[in-house]
């Protein structure tokens, strides 16, 4: 377990950067005159690089070593939020000829972080799998994926004070904050035997094989919610409270703080406790989610938003951890790379769906993204009732 704890570290240290530009990249576009479908294709495109390079890494962990593609994966962020920040800036300053050119200029940066970054859920799922097993590797991975929900928190709060300094601000700050994760983790955590030698060649897995295609529908179906919401909720709090840039980046943060701690409780507490199988915790994970997204579609205030954003964090807790934990136990030893990588993949299809559908629809009409991600969180519930259950008992095919 304290492993898990340091890949948990350098996690954190990437998604408490991820949770600051939540809040500040929608009324950061909106300064450059650009449109909601624009913010959405920043991150949409950027997550295709994402759901390419995360097989291709998961499978290279197999022969380098969990650790180096890990280490890889941390500078990568710094340097593609870095280069991010920059253009941001000069957008901003009116150094570039038209916003289009800036837009350009910033779907290239953050496609560096699509690229490198994709390696770290891979790496860090497969370094789990291979050290762990049974409740504990579930319990791990609960500890992993607790680095996102604990990002939320001090995320927004974090950002809210930097963006006093200036707006671009909070984004040089997410830059900065991987670095300081890369040197624990090259200083502290484990070195790992590959499974391949070199000169091996890492094995594949299809996303149709049999053991694995129900656990990817509910992987996607939740890794979609969660990157619709993030990237539309902003445009949500600011329309229908109607506030100001700074206005909604403080509501948009105290909101996010509440949804991550209900994460962060779900997943180092609630999980460790009750000890549910993994496909019990996805069978609770969905529907607790589907119940967020309903509040989402009804609310007008910023308690009734907040609340959806809450109970939202409830869900992802229990389904992250339940589709990734169902993952480790479904393939061979050897194949938790390439299993991992799949995953990730599966998690940025998501973050392309997401924001380019989410944002895109909600210039049509503000509830149709809840509404879309109703209908996938239900699909994923129906792959669920008709799957084989996954239990801690299982051992590799």
């Amino acid at each position: 377990m304290k492993a898990a704890y340091i890949l948990f570290t350098g996690l954190f240290s990437v998604n408490i950067g991820q949770s600051i530009l939540g809040p500040v990249l929608p009324p950061l576009i909106r300064e450059l005159e650009l449109t909601e479908l624009h913010a959405g294709l920043i991150m949409g495109l950027s997550a295709v690089a994402w759901v390419i390079f995360s097989p291709i890494w998961g499978r290279r962990s197999e022969v380098w070593g969990r650790k180096p593609v890990f280490l890889m994966s941390l500078i990568g962020y710094t340097l593609g939020v870095g280069t991010f920040g920059i253009v941001m800036q000069m957008g901003l300053d009116g150094i570039f000829a038209t916003s289009l050119l800036t837009w350009i200029l910033l779907v290239l940066a953050r496609m560096i972080v699509g690229t490198l970054y994709s390696g770290s859920i891979p790496s860090s799922l497969a370094y789990i799998a291979d050290t762990t097993t049974g409740q504990e590797r579930t319990n791990a991975l609960g500890v992993v994926s607790a680095a996102g929900s604990l990002g939320r928190i001090f995320g927004p709060a974090l950002g809210g004070i930097v963006i006093g300094i200036g707006l671009v601000a909070p984004i040089f700050l997410s830059a900065l904050l991987p670095l300081i994760g890369a040197g624990l983790v090259l200083l502290m955590l484990p070195s790992v035997k590959p499974n391949i030698t070199k000169g091996q060649v890492p094995p594949r897995i299809s996303p149709l094989d049999k053991r694995v295609w129900r656990i990817l529908v509910v992987g996607l179906s939740v890794s979609t919610i969660m990157s619709l919401v993030n990237f539309s909720i902003a445009f949500l709090f600011q329309d229908r409270l109607q506030l100001s840039t700074t206005e909604t980046a403080q509501a948009v943060s105290l909101a996010f703080v509440a949804a991550g701690c209900a994460a962060l409780f779900t997943q180092t507490v609630l999980i460790r406790t009750l000890k549910w199988s993994p496909d019990i915790l996805m069978r609770v994970g969905l529907p607790t989610l589907l119940s967020s997204t309903v509040l989402l579609v009804i609310g007008e205030t910023f308690f009734v938003l907040s609340l959806g954003l809450f109970i939202q964090g409830f869900g992802l807790g229990f389904a992250f951890t339940g589709y990734r934990s169902a993952m480790t136990f479904s393939v061979n030893d050897t194949e938790q790379g390439a299993a991992a990588g799949l995953l990730s993949a599966v998690g940025g299809t998501g973050g392309i769906i997401g924001p380019i559908l989410g944002t895109g629809l909600y210039g049509i009409q503000p509830v149709y993204p809840y509404v879309l991600g109703a209908i996938i969180l239900m699909c994923g519930i129906g792959v669920l009732i008709t799957s084989p259950r996954v239990h801690l008992a299982d051992q590799p095919a």
